[in-house]
């Protein structure tokens, strides 16, 4: 018996083992195209050629792309020479990739500014100027339809929290940058994937499959389990931690995507794909509470279906003029999670939402959220 006992501890003790090393190897990634990388300390840009390689410990996500930019992008963060270089995760594949993702799932994000993502006040939002296409939480529907963001705030029972502006004024969830649609965006770039706020993922291999992709991954050793990360509280943040190495199913059909996590009995989230005219109508219903449903095309599955359905024509509200490059602000980032019924022969989906609300403080790239409670 005591035989046994010590057996089954070795057996578990090595998997817990293997697990860590797998986690904590380095990955090595090839230049696709040629790009720039750039060391913080120094302000400095080398050039990097397509066919060179770079090897980063996990290292990865949404960070300023050099010093003296204000733009935002996904960037994979690697040591050489003693120094640290940030580069563009865009123009870089996993140099043992099987495959790579083709346009049913990728979108090439134009960059964000650095006040559309850490400014709390009253400012600019995304720029939706060459953005024709979003990955988004499916329940971004619910809510559009609705044309009342109140609708938001039962889904998120945080967002109706106040912030204090530096000035004294008050400012309400609706008008902070911190609300703008790109908070919830899915990213998939061959070597980094981003799902929401908090939560990236350093890409080892890519298999293409008859239902979407298999990915072999890292969650990023940059992540942490922030307040206003999507996946707070969930089955996900029980189970893994950031630096831990897992495999992701991407399950697509048509417009809609499911993520499970090592298998399927955890799924991360159900995202859907849509346009310009969604995400414009969306932003504008977010700031000024009205929306124009007209035009707005709704994610459909392979076969033609979908999930939800447009109000009469009668019952659309006119939306007021939007600056096509600098529209209103979205949503407050949190991830859809839905629970389905398992009797009913379909995977348990768990609930989740991750609440931001309330002033930022930017400290050394990240970015952190004070909240304020109405009296």
């Amino acid at each position: 018996m005591r035989d046994n006992r010590r057996i089954t501890i070795l057996f578990l003790l090595g998997i817990f083992i293997s697990g860590i090393l797998f986690a904590q190897e380095s990955l090595t990634y090839v230049v696709e195209r040629a790009t720039t990388a750039h060391n913080w300390g120094r302000g400095e840009n080398i050039v990097l050629n397509v066919g060179d390689r770079i090897t980063t410990n996990g290292k990865v996500g949404q960070f300023l792309t050099d010093r003296d930019s204000d733009e935002y992008h996904i960037m994979i963060l690697y040591q050489e020479s003693d120094r640290e270089y940030r580069t563009l995760a865009r123009d870089f594949r996993p140099i043992n990739t099987e495959d790579t993702f083709g346009n049913d799932i990728f979108i090439d994000y134009p960059m964000d500014s650095e006040a559309s993502i850490n400014n709390n006040l009253i400012g600019p939002a995304i720029a939706i100027g060459d953005v024709n296409e979003m990955w988004v939480p499916a329940y971004y529907c619910d809510v559009l339809i609705g044309k009342n963001r109140n609708k938001l705030v039962e889904i998120h029972r945080g967002l109706n929290y106040l912030t204090d502006s530096p000035n004294g004024d008050t400012t309400y969830w609706y008008e902070t940058t911190q609300a703008d649609i790109q908070n919830g965006r899915a990213m998939f770039y061959n070597a980094v994937i981003k799902l929401g706020v908090g939560t990236h993922f350093a890409v080892k291999n890519i298999i293409k499959t008859e239902y979407g992709y298999r990915v072999d991954c890292i969650e990023s050793t940059w992540d942490d389990r922030y307040s206003y990360s999507s996946f707070l509280d969930s089955q996900f943040w029980s189970r893994y931690k950031p630096g831990d190495a897992m495999t992701l199913f991407l399950y697509l059909d048509g417009d809609y995507l499911d993520i499970y996590v090592d298998g399927r009995d955890m799924l991360l989230g159900r995202f859907v794909k849509v346009g310009r005219e969604f995400i414009r109508q969306y932003q504008s219903l977010i700031r000024t509470n009205t929306c124009d449903l007209s035009r707005v095309q709704l994610p459909r599955r392979a076969d033609g279906s979908t999930d939800y359905s447009l109000p009469a024509p009668s019952t659309i509200e006119e939306a007021p003029p939007l600056n096509t490059d600098n529209t209103a602000a979205g949503l407050s980032q949190a991830d859809d999670f839905i629970q389905r019924d398992k009797n009913s022969q379909s995977l348990p989906l768990w609930a989740l939402i991750a609440i931001i609300g309330g002033a930022v403080v930017v400290a050394g790239g990240v970015a952190v959220f004070i909240v304020k409670r109405r009296k």
